[in-house]
């Protein structure tokens, strides 16, 4: 069957499909599923199971640690419930906004203070019983905020009416738990920016949560980057898929990867890449920009990258995280905006042995670690601070990557690039 095939790879599940399906099955009082899952997804659960659980402490500490979407959807989920909350995550977590939400909640009834600085974590939170109405958000900063109050929605007596303004960030992440919520049994009114949802009852029997696109395109940029021809099979993953990340497809196909679809999953292989300097908006999908970034960085294109601004809101300020590190392999950029980056590549990029590594920084950043690794055909020998973050997302990457190494021609030890 995969005679043609030189490497099987077996992504983790997706962490953002995951994470939905906890809150769904949260919200409809159903028994919370054990998945072999990213750190995060575990983190939820664990956390899930220690609200249901509450023994009636008198204020309850609940550490999200750096875990942007299991804080967000917690803040909605604790207003709800009876009991006194404090929300709370890492340093860095108490960077990332979470204003939007906050106002939203409390104009529909909630009672959520700031304990240290306004509009970030952590949060002071008063559970009680929200009957819903209309509220209006901006999703401009993060799309989390809506999905938060829509999963909670068909809990609220009255149900919600919710209005979006402004210029919304990442879409396809408000599409995804609108279909996860419609697999669940929810009729839900989506029409011009109002989405409209009556008290109801979640059934969450028949909701199959995919592998992680966001993890693939890490694998895209390999097979882009490595010198010889090879074909991966990523197993499980449908080109019909919900998830944003699945813009990973059109984005490598202008990086020199195809895609075909097989009854098992993908078949990535090289193609011809488009040689013209490059435009990349990753508005719609922001955790694609470190792979598509360090990819242009290795085959030395050109390119533009649109749809940055948000990027400083992530676990690290990942704009400027790739610019720095990329910089070490003689790559130049122009912030021609806070949402335009321009990166200029020239000819001369060292390339480094085992006895003078390029060291990397990992910013306590998953997707960051990711990216740089995949750059090692290309750069020679890495070597990656706290490689052990990428557990966040992917906790088996190493293992697949050593795996991939063993079996590749001319293979490197993978001691080499960590």
């Amino acid at each position: 069957m995969f005679d043609n095939i030189s490497h099987i790879i077996d992504l983790p599940l997706s962490k953002s499909e995951a994470n939905r399906y906890l809150m769904l099955r949260y919200y409809a009082a159903q028994l919370l599923p054990s998945f072999d899952a990213a750190d995060d997804v575990n983190l939820l659960r664990q956390l899930l199971e220690e609200i249901i659980n509450n023994d009636g402490e008198e204020v309850k500490v609940i550490d999200c640690d750096n875990a942007g979407t299991v804080l967000r959807f917690l803040a909605t989920a604790l207003s709800m419930r009876k009991g006194s909350f404090v929300l709370t995550g890492s340093e860095r977590m108490r960077q990332r906004p979470i204003a939007e939400l906050v106002e939203a909640l409390n104009k529909l009834g909630a009672s959520i203070c700031y304990l240290e600085n306004e509009g970030y974590p952590p949060l002071m939170i008063e559970g009680r019983d929200i009957k819903g109405g209309e509220v209006t958000i901006s999703a401009e900063r993060s799309s989390q905020f809506v999905s938060s109050l829509l999963l909670a929605a068909p809990s609220m007596r009255d149900g919600l009416s919710l209005q979006l303004v402004g210029d919304i960030a990442s879409q396809p992440y408000i599409d995804m738990t609108i279909k996860m919520m419609r697999d669940c049994g929810i009729v839900i009114d989506d029409k011009d920016n109002v989405i409209k949802i009556k008290h109801q009852h979640y059934n969450c029997d028949f909701v199959k949560v995919e592998s992680d696109w966001s993890s693939a395109a890490f694998w895209y940029e390999l097979v882009a980057l490595y010198d010889d021809d090879i074909n991966v099979l990523l197993k499980n993953l449908n080109i019909e898929s919900r998830q944003a990340d699945a813009a990973a497809m059109n984005m490598f196909a202008t990086l020199g990867v195809s895609t075909q679809q097989v009854k098992e999953g993908v078949i990535i292989r090289k193609s011809i890449a488009n040689s013209q300097q490059l435009t990349f908006n990753f508005s719609q999908c922001p955790d694609l920009f470190p792979a598509v970034i360090a990819t242009c960085a290795g085959l030395h294109v050109d390119a533009t990258f649109t749809g940055v601004k948000n990027l400083s809101l992530k676990e690290s300020d990942r704009k400027l995280a790739m610019m720095t590190e990329l910089m070490k392999m003689n790559v130049v950029f122009e912030n021609v905006s806070d949402d335009v980056l321009k990166m200029k590549c020239h000819d001369n990029m060292p390339y480094h042995t085992e006895d003078n590594p390029i060291i990397f920084s990992s910013y306590n950043d998953h997707r960051i670690v990711m990216a740089l690794a995949m750059l090692y055909p290309k750069i020679g020998t890495i070597r990656i601070e706290d490689k052990n973050v990428v557990s966040k997302s992917y906790p088996d990457f190493w293992a697949d990557l050593e795996c991939f190494l063993n079996l590749s021609k001319g293979r490197k030890n993978l001691s080499q690039t960590t």
